[in-house]
């Protein structure tokens, strides 16, 4: 079976089966990623605020490996990019992935996910803009 067949049995038993991770509390891992553009394109001032609005909110922050990774599309290899979602999905002490920010690329993962991996570690994943490719995909 292909990867494309596998993702449209996945899109259709999705339809038939909708899995609700549980709500964030106070003491929750959440993992941050960048499946399209680079982190490094974030001012460090502005990182500071984000990383204390998490903190407010009680959660405990941790970045994928490949975050500031940076090539000549302000993005990094799609290869470091889809490592960095399957290691947050595997992670069982996250209960939650956020997106740096959107961009125009990350439909480039779509044919190389663990479709099978994502399903069976349900989690939030939040993201705009180009992420929703992504969130579709895995609704």
């Amino acid at each position: 079976m292909t990867n494309n067949s596998r993702f449209v049995n996945l899109v259709i038993s999705n339809i038939m089966k909708t899995i609700f991770p549980n709500k964030l509390k106070k003491g929750d891992k959440v993992r941050i990623v960048a499946p399209s553009n680079s982190l490094s394109l974030i001012a460090e001032e502005v990182r500071q605020i984000a990383n204390e609005r998490f903190q407010a909110m009680g959660l405990e922050l941790s970045f994928g490996q490949q975050v500031e990774e940076v090539d000549e599309f302000d993005s990094s290899r799609i290869e470091s990019r889809v490592n960095d979602l399957h290691e947050a999905f595997t992670d069982k002490s996250l209960k939650a992935i956020f997106t740096v920010i959107g961009g125009f690329n990350c439909n480039q993962l779509l044919r190389y996910l663990d479709w099978d991996l994502i399903k069976n570690n349900p989690k939030i994943f939040v993201g705009y803009s180009d992420t929703t490719a992504l969130q579709n995909a895995i609704y």
